[in-house]
């Protein structure tokens, strides 16, 4: 499992959209499998499946997005799973960390920007 974790400006909702509109950079066949938006007492959090197909494995990579808006800014969670080979040991995980590559390629611009 490849992972990533940073803190960016802006707001919640800022990120959201940015996310979704720079969606396409994450691959030709992502789709959005699920969404989640809501508030635990006063912080709010979007938590996102994001799936794409992986050629190299011909099967499919998973990226778990967890958004995190609070005083700071927005805590930015990701990880990739999927995408792997091998019956007892991840074998090829080459999938796995190109797709969070991609993701954390999207996020480093706004991060630029809003600090």
């Amino acid at each position: 499992m490849a992972k990533y974790t940073t803190t960016v400006g802006g707001t919640l909702d800022e990120l959201v959209t940015y996310i979704k509109h720079n969606e396409p950079k994450l691959g030709s066949t992502i789709t959005l499998e699920e969404e989640i938006t809501g508030t635990a007492d006063t912080v709010r959090y979007w938590v996102a499946t994001f799936e794409r197909y992986a050629i190299l494995g011909e099967n499919r990579v998973s990226l778990n997005v967890m958004l995190i808006e609070y005083s700071e800014g927005v805590k930015v969670i990701a990880t990739a799973s999927g995408g792997s080979q091998g019956a007892f040991f991840k074998i090829n995980t080459w999938s796995e960390g190109n797709f969070l590559d991609a993701f954390v390629a999207v996020i480093k611009p706004y991060k630029a920007k809003k600090g």
